[in-house]
């Protein structure tokens, strides 16, 4: 080869300034739990999934209370009157920052459950804009139902769990969340079996699926020490790690680990 050809290909194999490899950014991943019924153990989940996520990522797990009309995720944490809520937020009074909080190294913006003013549709996603350079994942605790404030929260996802019971009512309502997740073109991880009981009248688990059309990612046992926690304001990932419900909290949360890091 010429040496005046070798230098050409030298020059372009030679690394060149602002080219190269690009360390990209943290961008949160968003993740919103939803449920069409109340009861199922949405907000428990939140709690459990968010301790357990935590306990890996340290503080790059935020969970934020978007049940914006009965907010009970800082009752589930022990703090019945948070300082600052996203109430506050969505009120004008501070920035998005100042309302984070921190439990047992989960950073949390929780709800005012005293707040009695009229609550406007929000766009969601927007507030949460400055967060999601600050945080590897964003865990978003939704109302119950499908309505307004579960569509605000839904369009600030990137992805969302649906959690159920294994019975039929709740099953039934399960495909309107399904509908709504189709609607707005939010993809599905999978769906978290809550509370099963074992009872005759409870519907196996390959049935569940079958009628879903979707995986099973979680099947979390019925435990009293679960209502127990609740009470006492510890997940119980925290408050009873060896409990049935606290073990399959935590696989479900390595899973999530795992389905993070695959991007």
């Amino acid at each position: 080869m010429p040496k005046k050809g070798f230098r050409e290909l030298l020059s372009l194999l030679k690394p060149k300034r602002g080219r190269g490899i690009k360390i990209r950014p943290k961008r949160a991943r968003a993740i919103g739990i939803f449920s069409c019924k109340g009861g199922v153990g949405k907000t428990t989940t939140v709690a459990n999934i968010g301790l357990c996520l935590a306990s890996y990522l340290k503080d790059d797990v935020l969970a934020v209370d978007a049940n914006l009309g009965a907010p009970n995720l800082g009752l589930h944490l022990g703090e019945l009157n948070p300082s600052v809520t996203i109430h506050d937020v969505l009120a004008g009074e501070v920035p998005i920052e100042e309302a984070i909080t921190k439990y047992h190294g989960l950073q949390t913006i929780l709800g005012s459950i005293a707040y009695g003013e009229e609550i406007h549709l929000i766009d969601l996603g927007d507030y949460l804009k400055p967060l999601k350079k600050k945080h590897k994942v964003i865990l978003i605790d939704s109302a119950p139902g499908i309505g307004a404030e579960v569509v605000a929260a839904m369009k600030a996802c990137d992805e969302m769990l649906i959690v159920t019971n294994p019975e039929v009512p709740t099953i039934a309502s399960t495909l309107k969340t399904f509908r709504m997740a189709e609607r707005f073109k939010i993809p599905i991880i999978g769906v978290v079996v809550n509370r099963v009981r074992g009872e005759p009248f409870e519907l196996p688990i390959k049935d569940v699926k079958r009628a879903l059309g979707w995986p099973i990612i979680a099947v979390v046992p019925e435990d009293a020490r679960v209502r127990e926690s609740t009470a006492a304001g510890v997940p119980i990932a925290r408050y009873k790690p060896k409990s049935r419900a606290a073990v399959e909290f935590r696989r479900l949360s390595e899973y999530l680990i795992e389905h993070v890091a695959k991007g």
